[in-house]
């Protein structure tokens, strides 16, 4: 029988059985099987990259097989931590200051930190450090004053504290202290460690980051919990629940778990939403113990029914009559401050609020939250809930994400009739194949689908959670943001939640923003400009002008055309996740080296005026030089030609150590020692001048011998929506793309 005889269900049957290699050879082997719908295979792809690589789900686009299979081929050796924001505690994992280049209000100045200076603000992705031997890192998620990392081999590795609650104290009862490289969530005694080799009950498959502890789930289906970064995992246990291992379905089986803002959570086959206080080891507690039996838990109710999986459901319309049926199989889970809120496979949203006292624990009800409010679409459908602390985001099938908070949602629960909406229709969410929503606690990141993140919302003391630059100097001003009150805390401009603000991990984008700061080409023309925009109390100006440069960085591999058809159209920075707590922000992203190499090649031109400038100055050195050893070497008593070069490079020698020469006939040297010097001396001098006095030279050279293509350009003018037009003598700037339409309450 030819396979090809197969029905088709036969071939989907067989290609999960399959190892990558075998299964693009099978799909090579004729023109049927070599179509799309094949090799393209989302159910394949995505299976394998996730259990592959442990990365976790992402349900807004588990049906692109193209995009998975990419994600495959990258993930092998591109994966890269990126982090920015609040670096308090090192939770960054950026464990040093680096020397910084010149100021944009003293060009050329160096600004440096004394060795050991940790960097207290972030305010553009840096990669983080240490994570080169970790292999290929499959999710990142931030905690309260920690950083999370699993790789693909199933271990955990954190930086920063765990609970920055208990903090470096050197007494009893022993407060956490801080860990600034990534380091391994360990195992209690007599258990495999997951960083040296692989074993089905510690290697994590699935973990979750609450405020102050860690919850992971391993491949034997077993809970982990921790909550200091120097102490062994306990083993989570349950008196009124059971749990299995080793099993896939059934009851017992733990399919998820969830660190939630003071809660750890778990969803068991049978049970429903499982809910209790975080484990905590005192510091009395021997290493021995590796299991706590937790007696005070609470489920959520009519939380445990589940599909019966390979069969169609037959139950006809209307004859659902359980409870549990009606609220339909639980699928995704966030466990906020106060409440509890999950989605269903029914296209429902529901919220359950937290009773945690010392006399009772318990969950309410599940209510359904009314989705409809504010959508036009009537046939609203929910495939998914995120959210952090007391923020939240709901995803819904036609492409909307709406964003609410703990209080509204409290305010729907009780029925208390409150004048704010439900939810919030951010424009630059709507339908822009956004995949997740990450929030810390006053700004939160959009995911895009094509590789991108979005920022949103404020920065306290401009820490830099954004990640759009700054940190209350004019690039992030020229990003859309305004700096107010004594802790110069950031706030978002309203004109950029029409399209959003990207955040940029490449290097030559934050050069070419330094440049624009500096006032162009011509800073004195610009200076009317930079006032306009950067310096007037009005937000038009400068919300239409951040617009502008979002959307020359929006296109910048197509603007200096890098592309070819050997790329696989992911970019030279592709992010596949991110994630944000408290006042900082992380992203896992797929580097292309080589084209992002091409991109920052393709931004620099040589610099014929700097070539011959340098030339020039060392021509005449040497010439002078030569001219000095042939008339020592002809004056000088040496008895052969071989003695006279040993004792010229004797002396050049000592010069380099700082030592007199050890021929006192070489007095000619000293002085054309000194005459160099002194030239040198000038130079510098001239060259500190020039510098300080013009600003165009920041941020328009990478390196010595080259400029940036953009070394000529302006500060942008524009006509403004008002019909006001900025003032200057060049040309006014078109729009990249269509302006967009602004709205001015946009994001308050």
């Amino acid at each position: 029988m030819n396979i090809l005889d197969l029905p088709v269900d036969i071939l989907l049957l067989i290609f999960p059985r399959l190892d990558a290699t075998s299964f693009l050879h099978l799909t090579s082997t004729c023109k049927s099987l070599h179509q799309s719908e094949f090799v393209h295979d989302a159910q394949f792809w995505s299976n394998i990259v996730r259990d592959t690589f442990r990365v976790p789900n992402q349900p807004q686009v588990q049906h692109d097989g193209k995009r998975w299979q990419k994600l495959y081929k990258r993930l092998l050796t591109q994966s890269r931590i990126y982090t920015w924001g609040s670096n308090d505690k090192a939770c960054l994992g950026h464990s040093f200051e680096a020397p910084q280049t010149a100021h944009p209000h003293v060009p050329g100045l160096i600004v440096r930190r004394a060795p050991g200076h940790r960097r207290r603000h972030v305010s553009w992705p840096a990669e983080m450090e240490g994570t080169e031997n970790l292999g290929v890192v499959a999710d990142v998620q931030c905690g309260g004053w920690s950083t999370s990392m699993l790789t693909a081999k199933g271990a955990v590795y954190t930086v920063g504290v765990m609970d920055g609650e208990q903090f470096n104290q050197r007494r009893p009862p022993y407060m956490q202290a801080i860990k600034m490289q990534p380091t391994p969530l360990r195992y209690p005694p007599g258990f495999t460690q997951a960083a040296e080799r692989h074993d089905n009950k510690t290697a994590i498959k699935q973990f979750s980051t609450g405020r102050s502890h860690v919850l992971g789930l391993s491949d034997s289906g077993r809970i982990w919990s921790w909550q200091d970064i120097d102490h062994a995992a306990l083993h989570v246990k349950f008196l009124h629940h059971e749990t299995k291992e080793e099993v896939s379905a059934g009851r017992g089986t733990v399919h998820k778990v969830v660190g939630g803002w003071n809660k750890s959570v778990a969803l068991v086959e049978g049970c429903g939403i499982v809910l209790w206080d975080p484990l905590r080891r005192g510091h009395d507690d021997t290493a021995i113990e590796d299991t706590a039996l937790v007696m005070e838990t609470a489920v959520v109710p009519n939380t445990t029914y589940r599909q019966t999986r390979g069969k169609e459901d037959t139950a006809a319309p209307g004859t659902i009559d359980s409870t549990a049926e009606i609220i339909g199989e639980v699928q995704s889970i966030v466990a906020l401050e106060e409440i509890v809120l999950f989605n269903t496979h029914l296209g429902k949203l529901f919220i359950s609020s937290i009773i945690w006292t010392r006399d009772e624990q318990r969950l309410s009800e599940p209510f359904e939250l009314d989705v409809t409010q504010g959508v036009e679409n009537a046939d609203v459908f929910v495939t998914d809930v995120q959210g952090s602390f007391r923020s939240f985001a709901v995803f819904l099938k036609d492409g909307t994400v709406l964003t609410s908070n703990q209080d509204r949602a409290l305010d729907a629960l009780h029925s208390t009739g409150s004048q704010d909406p439900l939810f919030k229709s951010v424009a630059a969410l709507q339908h822009k194949d956004v995949i997740s929503v990450a929030f810390g606690d006053y700004h939160f990141h959009a995911l895009h689908a094509p590789g991108y993140i979005t920022s949103y919302g404020n920065e306290p003391q401009a820490c830099g959670a954004l990640g759009l630059g700054g940190h209350g100097d004019p690039e992030g001003r020229l990003r859309g943001m305004r700096y107010q009150g004594i802790g110069g805390d950031g706030r978002l401009l309203p004109h950029a939640y029409s399209e959003g603000r990207r955040v940029w991990f490449e290097e030559e984008k934050r050069d070419w923003i330094t440049f624009l700061t500096a006032g162009g080409v011509n800073p004195a023309e610009a200076a009317p400009r930079l006032r306009m925009a950067l310096g007037s109390p009005g937000m038009d100006c400068q919300g239409e002008i951040s617009e502008w440069i979002e959307q020359q960085g929006r296109d910048w591999e197509d603007k200096f055309d890098v592309r070819s058809e050997e790329d696989d159209g992911l970019g030279a920075y592709f992010a596949l996740s991110v994630t944000a707590a408290g006042w900082h922000s992380g992203a896992l992203v797929l580097v292309n080296e080589d084209l992002a190499a091409k991109v920052q090649a393709a931004c620099e031109v040589r610099d014929p005026a700097l070539v011959e400038e340098e030339e020039e100055e060392a021509q005449p050195g040497a010439d002078e030089l030569q001219a000095d050893y042939e008339e020592e070497s002809t004056s000088a008593a040496s008895p052969s030609l071989l003695a006279s070069a040993t004792a010229i490079a004797y002396d050049w020698g000592r010069w380099f150590l700082g030592l007199p020469p050890y021929n006192s006939a070489a007095g000619s040297q000293q002085h054309l020692r000194d005459t160099l010097a002194a030239r040198n001396k000038a130079r510098r001098a001239a060259e500190r001048i020039e510098q300080i006095h013009s600003p165009r030279n920041y941020g328009e050279s990478p390196r010595k011998g080259y400029k940036y293509v953009w070394a000529n350009d302006h500060f942008p003018r524009l006509r403004l929506t008002n019909g006001v037009e900025m003032p200057g003598e060049v040309e006014f700037d078109e729009w990249r793309f269509a302006r967009p339409e602004f709205d001015v309450h946009a994001g308050v």
